[in-house]
């Protein structure tokens, strides 16, 4: 049975940041842009603007992380 994209994505989320780096590196010199003509699919990178000037910040991103896994996500009293 072939892995699925999601069961690869979820694999790949558990990568250390640096070989998700890699991973991505590799995936984009292994791939061909999609034949219906789409292009290339860095074009979409960086697109979105949070509004969050620390938005890139790994930082933030792991603190972020890190509060939101301890948080139980129960309704307070």
């Amino acid at each position: 049975m072939e892995p699925t994209v999601n069961s690869l994505f979820n694999d790949a989320i558990r990568l250390l940041i640096e070989e998700q780096k890699k991973l991505a590196e590799k995936l984009l010199r292994n791939t061909r842009p999609a034949r219906t003509g789409r292009g290339d699919i860095t074009k979409y990178f960086g697109l979105i603007d949070s509004g969050d000037p620390r938005s890139g910040d790994n930082e933030k991103i792991d603190a972020d992380l890190a509060r939101e896994y301890g948080n139980n996500h129960k309704p307070e009293k």
